[in-house]
């Protein structure tokens, strides 16, 4: 709960939507996207099936600790010859009927125990696995969102030049007519509009792209199309922009699900190891106590019943396969107990390589962020001197149309560098467990 506290930084509300798809556009804010990130995902949906896969497994780990119970009836019948304890042949005509309960238990108690320790473990990494899949699911949707951001923002920018373009065309085909302005520069403005009217339906169709791929994402119907509620890209910032890698990494090798879902699988491959070593010294245990009354005799079963018990107990150890002195079932568990040793080493480098490109890549596009910043200042400096010249009648025509294509470019720069740093931000928080 406190990454989507966090997160509620960067949302504001009240963007207008296009009029061509105002009738069946649906609009989103980051709070929304965050929310329904992961409550239909197939791939947090699988991590939860094996969650309760592993959960029922140490279920019945621990079940298997139990002795069973049998009610039951019996009833047998013998008609003809049968051989006595001392060899004799008696031609024999009997009836029983029994009825009670037998309470029993097989248990390898070594393996019982291992195998009740090792499935908790597993249980506890597939719990582990869901929480990384979740945290993943998060981070997408919130991309995908802030690529929908930045896209819709185009749109709005090239839909305004397109506007602002038109008129200066007309303003300068009324001069052609007056015969104060060149036919020339009258072609040039119209071309330009050609070309942003190109660039505006590129725009639209990426933004459709987007919502479809944010809707993909948390698997809403494609039938309507989101908007963002935010008319453009605002840059976020949390505080921990300023911790240092070291710190960093610290905090993501004690936060990581990941590494907390290694763990648990390593320790249970020690237990793995553990019973393929001593679980053979154990007994096998087996007893069962019958408890209910018996009747027969001769030709047919007798009415009355007495009491009957019988009580069976042995302890056995086994010798071979999967018992004691089976070396190659001790290779595969210490086999199998480095493998999950060497997976553990391996998800901390991972985790140490995306902490460190996370940060590197935040740093790096937060330089880029105030360059952009800069950028639309000189480039709208520009365009309001050159439409002051133009007004004064100094300008040319192709300076105007230059600017404008300076504004449009760094006001779009800018938005493709905030929606780069705002996915960097978010994976600086993923990648250190935050």
């Amino acid at each position: 709960m406190r990454l989507f506290r966090l997160l509620l930084v960067g949302v504001l509300t009240g963007a207008a939507l296009p009029a061509q798809e105002a009738a069946r556009s649906e609009p989103i804010d980051l709070v929304t996207v965050l929310r329904l990130a992961g409550a239909e995902s197939l791939d947090v949906k699988l991590a939860e099936a094996r969650v309760s896969e592993a959960r029922a497994n140490a279920d019945s780990a621990t079940w298997a600790l139990f002795p069973t119970l049998s009610p039951g009836v019996a009833y047998r019948k013998h008609s003809g010859q049968l051989q006595d304890i001392v060899g004799q042949v008696l031609d024999v005509n009997k009836e029983s009927l029994s009825a009670g309960a037998t309470l029993g238990v097989s248990l390898e108690l070594g393996e019982a125990v291992y195998r009740r320790l090792a499935a908790k473990q597993t249980a506890r990494a597939a719990e582990h696995q869901l929480e990384a899949q979740r945290r993943m699911t998060v981070l997408a949707a919130a991309a995908a969102y802030f690529e929908l951001t930045r896209s819709h923002h185009a749109v709005i920018l090239l839909e305004d030049a397109v506007r602002t373009s038109k008129e200066y065309r007309g303003q300068l085909a009324k001069g052609v007519g007056a015969g104060l302005t060149f036919k020339g520069d009258e072609l040039r403005a119209a071309a330009a509009v050609s070309r942003l009217e190109l660039r505006l339906r590129q725009a639209l169709e990426l933004r459709r792209g987007d919502a479809a791929r944010l809707a993909q994402v948390l698997r809403l119907k494609i039938t309507e199309t989101l908007v963002p509620a935010d008319d453009r890209p605002l840059p976020l910032t949390f505080a921990e922009n300023d911790r240092k890698l070291d710190d960093h990494v610290r905090i993501a090798m004690a936060k990581r699900p990941e590494l907390q879902a290694a763990g648990a699988l390593q320790q249970a491959a020690a237990y793995q190891d553990d019973a393929a070593t001593y679980a053979p010294l154990y007994p096998t245990l087996g007893a069962q106590v019958f408890a209910g009354g018996l009747g027969g005799s001769q030709g047919s079963v007798r009415r009355d019943f007495d009491n009957s018990a019988d009580t069976f107990v042995t302890l056995s150890w086994k010798i071979g396969a999967g018992g004691l002195f089976d070396g190659s079932r001790q290779d595969g568990a210490k086999a199998r107990l480095r493998l999950s040793e060497i997976g553990e080493a391996r998800v901390r480098d991972d985790i140490t390589r995306q902490v460190v490109e996370a940060q590197t890549g935040a740093h790096y596009l937060g330089q880029q962020l105030k360059i952009a910043e800069e950028a639309i200042k000189n480039a709208e400096t520009g365009y309001k001197l050159s439409l002051e010249r133009k007004d004064l009648a100094v300008g040319v025509v192709l300076e105007t149309l230059q600017s404008q294509q300076d504004l449009i470019q760094a006001r779009m720069d800018y938005a493709q560098i905030v929606g780069d740093w705002n996915k960097a931000q978010y994976r600086l928080k993923i990648v250190t467990g935050e």
